[in-house]
């Protein structure tokens, strides 16, 4: 996902595969198996320029895969939350959408 999000930010242009490895502190092997992984997927072009390669979203790709994950893939999951968070909650003013249930307490630590 970092790669995905830090060619994201690189724009149209995309990034060599230096710059990304630079970036992101990753292994060249494991650079190397993600770019090709996204690449294949569709998300991702790759365009060589003398002996850089350069890869770049696919923004096509991209808008089809989240129109796909919130239309197809995840339209009714917050029928689903609903149902399990609303027979636990009080109803209340001003209480948060039950399609985003009240935080556990459980702090998230990203590795």
């Amino acid at each position: 996902m970092a790669i995905f999000r830090l060619l994201v930010r690189a724009g149209p242009e995309g990034n060599c595969v230096d710059e990304i490895k630079r970036r992101l502190k990753t292994p060249g092997s494991t650079l190397s198996h993600h770019l090709d992984t996204l690449t294949r997927s569709g998300l991702l072009n790759a365009r060589r320029v003398s002996r850089f390669i350069y890869y770049a979203v696919n923004w096509r790709e991209a808008a089809n895969l989240i129109r796909f994950l919130t239309e197809d893939c995840c339209a009714e999951m917050h029928v689903k939350i609903l149902s399990d968070v609303a027979p636990n909650r009080q109803a209340s003013a001003g209480a948060p959408s039950p399609c985003c249930p009240q935080p556990t307490g459980r702090s998230v630590t990203r590795t």
